[in-house]
């Protein structure tokens, strides 16, 4: 069997066979999910890339040269059908991490066997990427069916079996793990930056939730000081409860609209105009039961067909998915309607972020014949994609700005177009170990239903990527739940919109490196298994360490600072951790960190805020680093470079502590978008005299609860403070 061997440079490869006379493309690769660069060398044997051989025999191939020896081995063509095994043999020491939320029950995955096929509940978001402690990763670039065996039935092999489709795999040679994350989200898209309403707080209505009602809550958030950003609608907003068909309309007995004039968002007629005027997006939520591959053939090039009768076709034209499509032209119909342009309308009514439930994307279609020519069998794995491509493609087009969709299920390649939550699970330990799979594959922007009725679930809830509190048929509003709990909401909403600077400058990161939001101390510290069990323990950003529900854990080397009462904790070992009254969970920031903070706001786009605070934490021999992103908040002009940035650097060094702003790169954003003024706070137990570099002036300081507050005089010109013991 001839075989392809591309490579790309980087340590990047793709490895793919051909058995009917041509190689042919999965549909990730036909569809334009996979972003592959130009390959720099393709060969069929020898020295590729200056690291790799490949050498096949009939139809087994055999791989060496790189950090592993992979061979692969075509399934017998008795079965009659294309899929194929790989083989990878293990070093005794290397432990493997990713694969998404396929199970909840660890995140590292050596001596686990993992199911790769999206199920309701059970496994939301399989992602067929698995990276090794050695530096080297593989994505196995299939919608079919598969199984990864990792060393399960064999401790010193890695099996991986895929039912059906062309061999094709991508595998990464790249040193790191972090480095193969960065390689392998460019091939299938670096998680997008949402619009900034999205990392505040976004609340879901009951479901009988009418205008009324609705706008009530909405005054009731304002008046109560709980930030809040985004309102969802339930299924309940529609006339027909559940309708999963393109004529979908407003519930007149809970949303009238009038009837002699369009409604839009400008129109204080409706109730989208006092949704506006108190500072507040809202969300839809969605039901699908449609055929996009339509589009998708469409898209490209080819002629958009839906077969008037699956049996007219032979199982081989079913099973061929390149037959010519000239061969369907007597047995197939035009379908009209791409999905989203039925959407547009609401979208004129204010609808700035839409929810995809996991009704119908989630379950099997096994008498099913999408395009007329797929079977289930190779869609259902991709059809959770397509919906959250053709989702956030349409709104952009249509709006200009960024979207928010966000989704139950999800498989490679979704991280560039939505956001996820953790679906029908609760928000309690097995969905943060589900936010750590995800990570460990390079999506960041995840999330789950909040815990609220513990404080250590709204603890971890708020602390997530972005955060979630979904009402649906349940009364549990802030205000009717008991008053710690009602407190603990109002104050962790608080901090959660006095964080959005490092939010936003990590959701910048994870787009720029593929570094996720919320990070898995197995990702920061590859080179230990001493943080293989930690699954309700991560990074948020680079320097907080959030922690919940399991209080007894390893507080890695190092000294941090208890975000809550400024206590130091040596690291190193394993801690028993009592958080104080009222609060959820443990957040520790590592000694030398600049926390990037703000003014809480009603809502994160209430207005530019006019002061950052840089919380700086200097402790001796410590060093730390932030970068404040600034842009309009909702165009998708930073994709374009379109950002302001101020890079903050500290370090302590002989009883030191030097603070050095570099001046603002404006970066093209306009001047009503940035901010006007820096102001540090410095954390520390002591007496402390600032002084401006460059005058050798002291700054004026006020001291208060162990923190020294400086208003730094050049601002966002660029500058430097030196601070020392008075």
């Amino acid at each position: 069997m001839p075989f392809e061997l591309r490579a790309f440079g980087n340590g990047v490869f793709r490895i793919r066979a051909q058995r009917d006379g041509a190689f042919s493309d999965t549909l990730l690769s036909r569809y334009g999910l996979i972003h592959e660069p130009e390959a720099k060398e393709i060969a069929d044997t020898a020295v590729t890339d200056g690291k790799l051989r490949l050498a096949a025999d009939g139809d087994t191939l055999t791989l060496t040269g790189g950090r592993r020896t992979v061979t692969l081995t075509a399934s017998p063509a008795d079965t009659g059908r294309r899929g194929y095994t790989l083989d990878v043999p293990l070093a005794p020491s290397e432990r493997f991490y990713g694969l998404g939320d396929e199970t909840r029950d660890c995140i590292q995955k050596r001596g686990h066997t993992a199911d790769m096929w999206i199920r309701n509940v059970v496994s939301y978001g399989p992602i067929p990427f698995l990276v090794s402690s050695d530096g080297w990763a593989i994505f196995v670039n299939t919608t079919y069916r598969h199984r990864f065996d990792i060393g399960d039935t064999d401790p010193d092999r890695l099996r991986i079996t895929v039912s059906d489709g062309p061999l094709d795999v991508y595998l990464f040679d790249c040193g790191s793990m972090k480095a193969c994350i960065a390689a392998y989200t460019k091939l299938t898209g670096r998680p997008q930056v949402l619009p900034k309403f999205a990392y505040g707080f976004l609340y879901v209505c009951n479901m009988d939730t009418d205008i009324r009602s609705l706008l009530w809550d909405c005054r009731t958030f304002r008046k109560e000081s709980i930030p809040c950003d985004t309102v969802g609608l339930e299924p309940s907003w529609m006339s027909k409860n559940y309708d999963y068909t393109v004529d979908k309309a407003w519930n007149p007995e809970k949303f009238l609209l009038p009837y002699w004039k369009p409604a839009n968002i400008s129109d204080s007629s409706t109730f989208f105009y006092p949704l506006r005027e108190m500072g507040f997006h809202f969300s839809l939520w969605l039901c699908m039961d449609y055929d996009l591959l339509l589009k998708e053939e469409r898209d490209v090039g080819h002629r958009v067909t839906m077969s008037t009768d699956p049996a007219d076709f032979t199982d081989a034209e079913i099973i061929d998915e390149h037959l010519d499509d000239d061969v369907y032209m007597d047995k197939i119909t035009k379908h009209d309607e791409d999905w989203f342009e039925h959407l547009k309308k609401f979208v004129d009514n204010g609808a700035a972020a839409f929810k995809l439930d996991g009704s119908n994307q989630v379950s099997a279609h096994p008498d099913r014949l999408w395009a007329g020519k797929y079977l289930d069998a190779e869609v259902h794995n991709l059809y959770p994609v397509l919906y959250a491509r053709q989702m956030a493609e349409g709104f952009e087009t249509y709006t200009g700005r960024r979207s928010m969709i966000y989704t139950a299920a999800m498989y490679a390649g979704t991280p560039g177009y939505a956001a996820t939550w953790a679906g029908d699970t609760g928000g309690g330990p097995k969905s943060m170990t589900s936010l750590l799979n995800f990570s460990m594959t390079g999506h960041s922007n995840s999330t789950c239903d909040m815990m609220v009725t513990s404080v250590d679930g709204i603890h971890c809830g708020f602390l997530m990527p972005w955060a979630q509190y979904n009402d649906w048929a349940y009364w549990r509003y802030p205000w009717f739940l008991r008053p710690s709990l009602e407190e603990a909401i109002r104050f962790y909403s608080n901090l959660r919109s006095s964080l959005f600077p490092t939010l936003y400058a990590a959701a910048y990161e994870a787009w720029e490196t593929g570094l996720p939001m919320a990070r898995p101390l197995s990702l920061i510290y590859e080179d230990t298994d001493r943080y293989d069990n930690a699954m309700t323990l991560y990074f948020l950003g680079d320097s907080l360490l959030v922690g919940a529900f399991e209080m007894h854990f390893p507080l890695p080397d190092g000294l941090w600072i208890d975000f809550w009462t400024g206590d130091e904790y040596a690291g190193g070992g394993v801690i028993d951790y009592t958080p104080p009254e009222g609060r959820g969970g443990a957040l520790f920031v590592k000694a030398g960190a600049i926390i990037g903070r703000m003014d809480p706001q009603p809502a994160i786009m209430d207005h530019i805020p006019a002061s950052i605070y840089l919380d700086w934490y200097p402790r001796e021999g410590m060093s730390g680093e932030f970068t404040l992103y600034e842009d309009d908040g909702e165009t998708l002009a930073y994709r374009d470079g379109t950002t302001a940035r101020t890079r903050i650097t500290g370090v302590t060094k002989d009883g030191v502590a030097t603070l050095t702003v570099s001046p603002r790169d404006p970066g093209g954003v306009a001047d009503e978008y940035l901010s006007k003024k820096l102001v540090l706070r410095i954390h520390t137990p002591e007496n402390l005299t600032a002084i401006d570099a460059a005058t050798g002036s002291p700054l004026p300081a006020s001291r208060s609860d162990g923190v020294v507050t400086v208003d730094l005089p050049f601002g966002f010109a660029g500058g430097c403070v030196r601070v020392q013991s008075k």
